[in-house]
């Protein structure tokens, strides 16, 4: 075969191959064509986080139905959870045995329209040792939300517009001092109590950081406040600072020392992980009186109008008990006992309690599961089967609840 026909046998190869291509092409763009596009928006009455240390995830289930509707990775191991105010957003930090603890920010998906799916808003990385927030909501300071950087011994206020995935996180810092572990709590409209554990200390300081009293708390861990009156809790007593300033101490009657305060029925309790017996602060009497339980403490909580204490045992029941005298008003049988659980920072082991209206939501963390519990009627109403290890918890209810 000559030269010539040989080119134009290869060119009209070519050109096979290059029609057959373009067809497949076109082809391919018919098979992808237009799709009908789903609005992905439900309606339901509140959203519980659920943070999963056993699949590091966080859990959204719609309320009432019991629905899971996104499970959302985060980093290994979280440690605390909160939601901002408005519900709009969902804070998970890691736990503090790393040397990267992200901060995870989830935009809830609860919007004026209903509920759109939640996702990553961003993920920051803000500095180690991350605090402040409490029973499931972000610290609030001086109108800002507020987070502590123990590690660097810092206060971080910022603002919702903040946590946007559109814009800047640029906090506004203030020192508090050497690196600790610290409880904040605000006083009138100028100044924040500050505890911190190692320095055994509790600070009254300004915005400015400028420090206005010290008192002396050995081994500080918890405080609280009724009327003007602050209580912090030390290793061997509670230390009372009245609205004036002067300073009282009143001793623990047992053996055992408060790590936190939960406000109900107009008095102050004392309680802590791992205890067998409340501690009832009467602010009348400024005493202490123990309230002993049928097993040890796991998780506690109140109910929204503070007059009832909700406490989750170790037992597998949940007592409660009237806010202002401890008595016990019934005991609901949630789980089989639970094992010895010792909680140390690297991560969230502990079951929790969320109250929601008449509803209690316990997570289980041995069994996978979240129970919900009338607690007003002491019925266990059904379990939501979730898996993983569930721990903390918060919950967001829809706009139309949160307007009534």
């Amino acid at each position: 075969m000559n030269h010539q026909k040989r080119f134009w046998l290869s060119f009209a190869l070519v050109g096979l191959i290059l029609a057959g291509i373009s067809g497949w092409l076109v082809g391919e763009a018919q098979a992808h064509g237009g799709a009908a596009m789903l609005e992905e928006r439900w309606q339901a009455a509140a959203r519980l986080f659920v943070v999963d240390n056993g699949q590091s995830e966080i859990v959204a289930i719609d309320l009432p139905d019991g629905q899971v509707v996104a499970r959302i990775d985060v980093a290994p191991k979280t440690m605390i959870m909160g939601a901002t105010l408005d519900g709009a957003y969902v804070l998970a930090a890691r736990g503090r045995d790393v040397d990267r603890q992200h901060l995870t920010v989830i935009a809830s998906g609860v919007e004026a329209d209903g509920m759109h799916r939640p996702y990553v808003a961003k993920t920051l990385l803000p500095g180690n040792s991350i605090g402040g927030f409490h029973g499931g909501h972000v610290g609030v300071l001086w109108g800002k939300y507020a987070m502590t950087i123990e590690s660097q011994g810092k206060l971080l206020l910022f603002t919702a517009e903040e946590l946007n995935g559109a814009h800047a996180f640029t906090p506004e810092v203030i020192e508090l001092g050497k690196p600790d572990h610290f409880d904040l709590m605000q006083k009138g409209e100028d100044t924040v109590w500050v505890g911190a554990l190692r320095s055994g200390s509790v600070r009254l300081i300004d915005r400015q950081g400028g420090e206005q009293a010290v008192y002396s708390c050995p081994a500080f861990h918890g405080m609280g406040s009724i009327d003007d009156d602050a209580f912090f809790a030390c290793a061997n007593d509670v230390l009372v600072v009245r609205s004036d300033g002067a300073e009282e101490r009143i001793r623990y009657p047992g053996a055992e020392r408060i790590g936190a305060f939960l406000n109900a029925g107009g008095v102050l309790w004392g309680t802590s992980e791992g205890v067998r017996n409340l501690q009832r602060l009467d602010p009348a009497t400024m005493e202490l009186t123990l309230v002993p339980l049928e097993s040890t403490l796991y998780a506690r909580a109140t109910d929204e109008a503070e007059e009832s204490l909700l406490l989750f045992l170790q037992n597998g029941e949940l007592e409660v008990r009237k806010g202002n005298d401890g008595a016990l008003v019934n005991a609901v049988a949630v789980t089989p006992p639970l094992p010895e659980m010792d909680e140390d920072v690297s991560g969230a082991i502990m079951p929790a309690i969320q109250v929601w209206g008449d509803k209690a939501y316990i997570s289980i963390p041995n069994r996978g599961m979240i129970a919900e519990v009338n607690w007003r009627e002491g019925r266990l109403l059904r379990n939501l089967r979730v898996g993983g290890m569930p721990t903390r918890m918060t919950l967001v209810e829809a706009f139309s609840q949160q307007d009534e």
